[in-house]
């Protein structure tokens, strides 16, 4: 069981023709699952499941009592890797051996998996210019994508919503849907502004705060913070309304605000 690149790759192959496949077909197909016991196969097809999940591919399993059609594997959610292995200047071996080995020596977040799904759903939508609809922060959206960026340590998506261009955490989005047409729309922002690009779109916030309560809670919302001589003072730049109304919330009555610029953006949180 220890080729797992080449097991991986007997996977996806295996899904290029057959739109839904049985377990024991799966398990017929691939020469290291063959001679495994059924507790044995079950435990490395999760593990394989899991690894692929992280790299876009999703194995979902359809069993619908109410359609004709058999029950079996599906595999979906493929967009950027299938990008990536169209890429002539890109050696897929070389670049799965990369990740595999860094998969290994780095510990990745428990939600990984789930945002590389998402990645891969934003990226199809943006390339194929096709809606998006998604709850984020109690509300349902309706956007144009327009671009990904990554920035403080999280993945921010830009579209255009209400004919304004807007910045979504990717941490706040749930059930992400895409739409069915593709080219409805044209990429309209070439140069996109995203939140903390723009000052009117910045909170900057300056707190008296206990230290040792502010390094307790300071990796609930992403910000950058200014030097200062006086240990129990934070002056807190974010876009991250979110995670900045959760903060105050968490530390209420232990801080005392000193100045605070666009506080009205935290308004439509408080409205919820």
């Amino acid at each position: 069981m220890k080729n797992v690149l080449k097991r991986l790759i007997e996977l996806i192959n295996l899904f290029k023709d057959d739109t839904k496949i049985s377990t024991n077909k799966i398990k017929d197909s691939i020469p290291d699952y063959r001679d495994l016991n059924e507790q044995a196969f079950r435990r490395a097809f999760e593990r394989d499941k899991s690894l692929l999940r992280s790299f876009g591919y999703l194995i979902e399993y359809s069993n619908d009592k109410w359609s004709h059609d058999e029950s079996g594997y599906t595999m979906g959610g493929s967009y950027v890797f299938n990008n990536i292995k169209k890429n002539e200047d890109i050696n897929v071996n070389s670049f799965v051996n990369t990740y595999l080995l860094l998969k290994n020596n780095i510990s990745l977040q428990r939600d990984n998996d789930k945002k590389t799904e998402i990645i891969s759903n934003i990226t199809k939508a943006i390339n194929e210019k096709r809606r998006l609809g998604f709850e984020y922060l109690s509300k349902y959206r309706k956007v144009k994508p327009q671009g990904l960026r990554f920035f403080n340590g999280s993945w921010y998506l830009g579209a255009i919503e209400s004919k304004k261009f807007k910045t979504f955490k990717l941490d706040y989005i749930e059930n992400l849907k895409l739409g069915n047409k593709a080219n409805l729309f044209t990429t309209e922002y070439k140069n996109m502004s995203f939140s903390w690009e723009d000052s009117d779109d910045l909170i900057s916030i300056e707190i008296n705060i206990p230290d040792n309560l502010y390094q307790v809670n300071k990796n609930i919302f992403s910000h950058k913070l200014a030097r200062s001589d006086k240990k129990d003072l934070k002056s807190i730049k974010t876009n991250d309304t979110y995670g900045l109304f959760k903060f105050l919330l968490l530390c209420h009555g232990s801080y005392k605000i000193i100045k605070f610029h666009n506080a009205h953006l935290l308004k439509d949180l408080i409205d919820v």
